[in-house]
């Protein structure tokens, strides 16, 4: 390891991973930092969705004057659509292996207000933004056409809607292997990473800051000319430990998902709606299955907010009720569930969200060379590293010559089966320690209909020679992945035969 790094960037989740590379491929010479896995948290708990930045539009539903009204507001928003629909061009061009097009279909009714003149407007804007390298396919459906579309048939007020529109989204078919992808690039053109590493101190001694890392061997002190913080929900928690407790930039949100199966009206297509309280609301596909939310509240990011409560799968089960009152589906439909934490940028107010997506530089509030970065998003994190890594060049000149930030990815067979060549490229290779390592986030496996249990067992005996696991350890591996997804995924017994005893 290097005595003194030009960066430090906490956190291995799609953004601090994005700044590793783009800090890495400016010159800087970068240690990165996960205190579990890479991809492992927020990034692995979202929406899926590379979103063409719709949502920030969504506040023009209503009034446009009023919109235009709060000018910041809205160049705020315009801003954040701006940067979704160029993030979402950026990626599918240069990674189409890892999304896919799913067409969504967006009844038109009260409770979303959108005319038919001004969703056309909006999906002009948006396509004016990209300068329509991706196609939006937007299809205006009049009332007649919407309440005869298959995935609309037994929707509550079908007779009362104004149409539908459809369009293109992508969904990213493993957005943590996009996160393990950008490490694994970076790392390749001379960034270090550590994960399931934890900072557990950070002190600044003369111009530079000094950092304590612990993993299961032991600690160690590094040393970096700046810090970069992308703990994600985490950010305030670092920051704290920086010493500064009371400077507080950012707040979580928890979004729950549920997985179901659908009629076959709705096979391969998305549903985006609103509820009644403005909130979206989201049926999207997964294989052949759908997940169903994000149902909101607020965390602060504890273990907690990464498993749904039962309260949280009933109001969605509620609301999907309220919607498609004919599906007539009840918990024991629920095949199994997920839960992430989002990071928010905090409002000025000090206690409600800001839709921000910023870096903020922590300089001149006694944190030299410190950088935050807030309200962080998958669809947007290749312009988040840049940011980031612009930010660090306003203070500090990089110690090596730039190089290419080109993101990488190994072949598509090595990534989906389980067998010698993947498990040895997963812990040789990719630094992969345990079976959720393997499974989730270096494999596909893990994110099939078994969620990876049915490959489990061949996976720990394949991978015991190569991480010094002894019989009793291949076992306690086993048992650890198998007690993760029933408590992270609330999986049971009786939906899974994988899961008996």
């Amino acid at each position: 390891m290097a005595d003194i790094y030009d960066t430090l960037v906490i956190g291995g989740g799609i953004i601090g991973a994005a700044a590793g590379l783009e800090l890495t491929a400016a010159g800087y010479r970068t240690l990165l930092v996960e205190r579990n896995d890479y991809g492992s948290g927020t990034s692995s708990k979202t929406s899926r969705l590379q979103h063409c930045g719709l949502g920030y539009l969504s506040a023009a539903s209503g009034s446009i004057a009023a919109f235009l009204s709060r000018p910041r507001n809205a160049i705020e928003c315009f801003s954040l659509m701006r940067r979704s629909m160029q993030g979402r061009a950026e990626f599918v061009h240069a990674a189409p292996e890892r999304v896919k097009p799913v067409t969504f279909i967006v009844p038109l009714t009260k409770e979303n207000a959108i005319p038919r003149w001004k969703a056309w407007l909006a999906f002009r804007l948006m396509a004016a933004s990209d300068g329509g390298r991706v196609p939006l396919d937007l299809r205006l459906l009049s009332q007649r056409e919407a309440r005869a579309h298959p995935a609309l048939q037994g929707m509550a007020g079908l007779d009362e809607i104004g149409g539908a529109m459809t369009f293109t989204e992508y969904q990213y078919q493993w957005p943590e292997r996009v996160v393990v992808d950008a490490v694994m690039s970076a790392r390749s053109i001379g960034m270090e990473a550590l994960n399931h590493t934890k900072v557990t101190a950070l002190t600044q001694e003369g111009g530079l800051w000094k950092a304590t890392l612990a993993d299961d061997l032991g600690s160690r002190e590094v040393t970096s000319r700046a810090v970069v913080n992308c703990a994600g929900v985490w950010v305030d928690e670092m920051t704290a430990l920086a010493g500064k407790p009371k400077l507080r930039r950012n707040t979580g949100e928890k979004g729950t998902n549920i997985v179901l199966r659908l009629p076959k009206a709705l096979a391969g297509m998305g549903f985006e709606t609103v509820t009644s309280s403005g909130s979206p609301f989201y049926l999207i596909p997964w294989g052949d299955l759908h997940y169903v939310g994000p149902w909101d509240s607020k965390s602060a990011g504890t273990p907690d907010g990464f498993c749904a409560t039962e309260a949280e799968i009933y109001a969605i089960l509620d609301q999907l009720g309220r919607l498609f009152p004919g599906l007539d589906l009840s918990r024991s439909d629920v095949l199994y569930s997920w839960a992430g934490v989002r990071p928010r940028s905090l409002a000025a107010d000090g206690e409600n969200t800001s839709p921000s997506v910023r870096e903020h530089d922590l300089t001149e509030a006694g944190l030299p060379n410190f950088f935050t970065f807030t309200g962080g998003l998958l669809m947007t994190h290749r312009d988040a590293g840049r940011r980031l890594a612009r930010a660090v060049g306003r203070r500090l000149p990089p110690s090596k010559p730039a190089t290419s930030s080109t993101y990488s990815a190994p072949a598509t067979q090595i990534l989906s089966e389980v067998n010698q060549a993947s498990i040895a490229y997963a812990v040789q290779r990719e630094q992969a320690q345990n079976l959720s390592d393997i499974l989730r986030r270096r494999l596909s496996v893990g994110w099939d209909s078994d969620l990876g249990l049915s490959k489990a067992h061949t996976a720990a005996q394949l991978a015991a020679p190569h991480l010094g696991w002894s019989s009793a350890e291949t076992a306690a591996q086993l048992a650890a992945f198998i007690d993760e997804t029933r408590r992270e995924f609330g999986l049971n017994s009786e939906q899974n035969p994988a899961l008996q005893a």
